[in-house]
């Protein structure tokens, strides 16, 4: 069983001028550290805020919150609303997106794809797991570099300055989902343990990874799984799956 933890984006039309966006980021988060934004454009595709018809910054602290985009012309043009980290720098990424189409029905709620990553029991080794993570397929500036990182224990403040970090794995670059392999894990993973597992965009100056931009977090705990006894890393054998990245 995995607890996912993911941030929300919910939105409607309310008339024929106007869209009613909601958002709620993980706890814990630092908007302005990410760089947090709302922004709408015109089509079925989120671009950069230099071409957005309307941006809003989310202000520091500012975990949830609500806005109204207006001056639209609802069930006459396609729109997309998304929320982005890194307003305006090369690494600029949508982490959700809402669809407001030409068909969409007033004060219903428009289609949504949020950044999620999720670990299923049977992908849980005795030193290595598989991690299976999505986000919107958007077109970006540059590659905002895609991670997971595992912890002990379950979903805390403390993962934000890496405390009780275990192991890290990237993704390859404009990889908007697909699978993630940790393996070779220090320690191992441990019967019966609870641990969670961040999904993060980003780094730093310095190039390491960035755990203000955290996105999603899967906190499970170690079961019996098909493949956990007597089975490492080094000794799996995958089936024809989406691409495995191994880990940094």
């Amino acid at each position: 069983m995995c607890t996912q933890g993911v941030i929300q984006l919910i939105g409607k039309a309310v008339n024929e001028k106007q869209a009613a966006v909601s958002f709620h980021l993980l706890p814990g988060s630092n908007p302005e550290a990410m760089g947090c934004f709302l922004a709408i454009w015109e089509g079925n595709r989120s671009l950069s805020t230099s071409e957005a018809l309307s941006i809003r910054r989310i202000k520091s602290n500012e975990l949830f919150g609500e806005h109204l985009f207006d001056q639209l012309s609802i069930g006459r043009k396609n729109y997309t609303i998304g929320l982005g980290i890194d307003k305006g720098r090369e690494t600029e990424t949508i982490v959700a997106t809402l669809s407001l189409a030409v068909s969409a029905l007033l004060n219903h709620p428009l289609p949504t794809v949020c950044s999620n990553i999720r670990v299923n029991a049977d992908n849980i080794g005795t030193d290595f797991l598989i991690a299976h993570f999505n986000s919107p397929c958007c077109n970006q500036i540059k590659a905002n570099k895609k991670w997971i990182a595992l912890f002990h224990g379950e979903f805390n403040p403390s993962l934000y300055n890496e405390t009780n970090m275990i192991a890290t794995s990237k993704a390859a670059p404009y990889q908007y989902s697909g699978s993630i392999i940790m393996k070779n894990i220090p320690k191992g993973l441990a019967r019966f343990e609870t641990y969670t597992l961040i999904f993060g965009q980003g780094l730093d100056k310095f190039g390491n990874l960035d755990y203000n931009k955290l996105i999603s977090s899967c906190t499970f705990i170690v079961w019996r799984s098909k493949i956990y006894i007597g089975t490492s890393a080094t000794s799996l054998l995958l089936a024809p799956s989406p691409i495995l990245f191994n880990a940094i």
